[in-house]
């Protein structure tokens, strides 16, 4: 497992280099990851959950997803009280920083790198964190107007998510020129992801965080929370895929929807924006370390 992360994020630095010789321009990122977030995720979402019905299957999915949700609101609701001394613009992006990690983007190829099986769980945490992100997350933030239930559910990846438990359930599998089609898309959701990751953290400087909450942030997101996951399910008979996954998508980098969403919401998005690339960065080594906790 610990390799298989460690050759991901070679691709992060083919990415970093892409970004410095000029392949990527500001738009062409912003392109792509429209692209990767709109499209190749979400096929990989159907195409991971193409697999014959099982009742375990099911019963650990809807585990995976209760308990992700108790997971995500829990950490949002004790890191909003943890940040109750800051400016109430910066403590909204801390507390959704610590809540919400990059699960999709970066959480879905470091689950098919370590073990293709635990997608289908990855999915189920994703779909608590699009719930959570989009009504407690946004809720933080002073300007937030009311997100209707409409919006949730149109988001591609819970589109994605009940189209494939839908055929999941139902024991139906695509025919075959469908099907591959759809691998086809969804095998562009790794390498694409990585590459952008790598654009990100380029040209990071550290004399820029010289602000203690990117240093607590940080460590919160990665560190703290995904340690105390491990501890806290530990006690318990959870199957190791639901136990791993949920640990795995919990040490990932925080959420680029944070700074989306302090952008939209009048958070305090410079703070985001840097906080997160530089979470992002330090996650090249603390995920490989977590990875060899399993």
């Amino acid at each position: 497992m610990f390799t298989q992360v460690v050759i991901l994020f070679s691709l992060v630095l083919v990415g970093a280099l892409c970004r410095r010789l000029g392949f990527f321009t500001d738009e062409g990122i912003r392109c792509t990851t429209q692209l990767v977030v709109n499209v190749t995720l979400p096929c990989t979402t159907i195409v991971n959950m193409q697999r014959p019905f099982s009742a375990d299957v099911l019963q650990n999915f809807l585990l995976t997803l209760a308990l992700s949700l108790a997971l995500i609101a829990g950490a949002l609701l004790l890191a909003e009280r943890f940040y109750a001394s800051r400016p109430r613009n910066k403590r909204a992006v801390l507390a959704n920083m610590a809540a919400f990690s990059n699960c999709g983007f970066m959480g879905y190829p470091i689950i098919l790198a370590v073990n293709p099986d635990w997608m289908i769980y990855a999915v189920a945490y994703n779909i608590a964190y699009v719930v959570v992100a989009w009504t407690l997350g946004v809720s933080l933030f002073s300007a937030s107007g009311p997100i209707t239930a409409r919006r949730v559910l149109l988001h591609p990846n819970i589109v994605s998510a009940a189209i494939g438990f839908a055929l999941f359930c139902l024991g139906v599998t695509l025919p075959d020129i469908p099907a591959q089609a759809l691998s086809l898309i969804a095998s562009l959701t790794t390498p694409l992801s990585m590459l952008l990751i790598g654009t990100r953290v380029y040209g990071l400087r550290l004399g820029e965080f010289r602000d203690k909450d990117y240093h607590i942030s940080a460590a919160l997101r990665l560190v703290v929370l995904p340690l105390l996951v491990y501890l806290l399910l530990r006690p318990f008979p959870i199957a190791g895929a639901v136990s791993g996954t949920l640990f795995l998508l919990t040490s990932m980098p925080a959420a680029t929807m944070t700074g989306m969403q302090a952008e939209l919401y009048g958070g305090d998005a410079p703070f985001a924006a840097r906080a997160i690339a530089y979470s992002t960065l330090l996650s090249l080594a603390t995920v490989p370390l977590m990875s060899a906790l399993l």
